[in-house]
């Protein structure tokens, strides 16, 4: 039986695995969705191989797109698909330590870390579609937070986010509901352990101080405070808090928030129309500046 004793160290061990999870293989490919890819490569500025997907479009705009924290590129392909009906090129990428893409075993600064995947893939389409549209990025439950901490500075190539099921404003609080409502790829004997306060306590805390980041980013102070932002809620998502998301929401004088009807990740299947409309509608006004 976990107790007082054993609960922080096994909560401080699960953290570090919450960035290294299980790898996933990709259970969809482009051509799943009529979409034509070529599969390339993106190195980091801090030398990590990242496997990516490049869909060419009309050249509306560019879209680099993420995924949630254990799953892979393919689970954003339904995404990808709706941005290249839209005129976009997209590029998908896996995340360092996710799907086919290298490993970091670093424990500190994680989330300027996994920022740097941003960053490289921004840097690789710039070059790749270097007369397209506007550049937006997406995010993903979990990487929803690296996606808003690239904006972090006051210069950013990045015209626009986009952020599905996240971020919040508190980081612990945060953390905590994640794990125990299921939403960290950990094994279930784990998420059993984690039920004991002082390893869910160890857990967030140790986690938080991995990310090493100063959350959220001011937007008095970085890209933030003038960058456009969409943030998809679902009203009953159940791994992150959708009043957590409200409220980093009203930081950012140019951020919007779709809520739907739908549970964490879910907006796309579950309330398809909706969804769909709130990305057009976003997309089209950012195209008309």
């Amino acid at each position: 039986m976990i107790g007082d004793r054993l609960g922080p160290p096994l909560g401080r061990r699960l953290a570090a695995r919450l960035f290294r999870p299980p790898r996933r293989p990709h259970h969809r490919r482009p051509a799943d969705f009529g979409l034509e890819a070529e599969t390339g490569t993106v190195r980091t500025a801090d030398g990590i191989e990242l496997h990516v997907w490049f869909i060419p479009g009309r050249g509306a705009g560019t879209a680099i797109v993420g995924h949630g924290i254990g799953l892979t590129k393919s689970a954003s392909l339904r995404q990808a698909e709706l941005l290249h009906r839209l005129g976009y090129h997209v590029l998908l990428f896996d995340h360092r330590n996710h799907g086919r893409s290298g490993s970091d075993r670093a424990r500190r600064e994680l989330a300027d870390r996994f920022s740097r995947d941003i960053a490289a893939c921004v840097a690789a389409a710039t070059e790749r579609w270097p007369d397209a549209g506007p550049l937006v990025v997406w995010g993903f439950s979990f990487s929803t937070f690296p996606t808003l901490y690239a904006l972090r500075t006051r210069a950013s190539p990045i015209h626009a986010i986009l952020c599905d099921s996240g971020p919040g404003l508190e980081l612990d609080p945060m953390l905590r509901r994640f794990v125990g409502d299921g939403g960290a790829q950990l094994p279930a004997l784990a998420r059993s352990a984690l039920r004991h306060p002082s390893a869910v306590a160890a857990f967030a805390a140790t986690a938080v101080s991995m990310l090493g980041a100063v959350w959220p980013p001011d937007a008095s102070a970085s890209a933030s405070g003038t960058t456009p932002m969409l943030f998809l809620v679902g009203t009953d998502d159940e791994v992150l808090d959708p009043a957590q998301v409200r409220a980093l929401s009203a930081r950012y004088p140019h951020a919007r928030v779709a809520e739907l009807p739908t549970g964490h990740l879910l907006g796309i299947k579950d309330a398809e129309p909706e969804y769909r409309a709130a990305v057009t509608t976003f997309l089209a006004e950012l195209a008309a500046g």
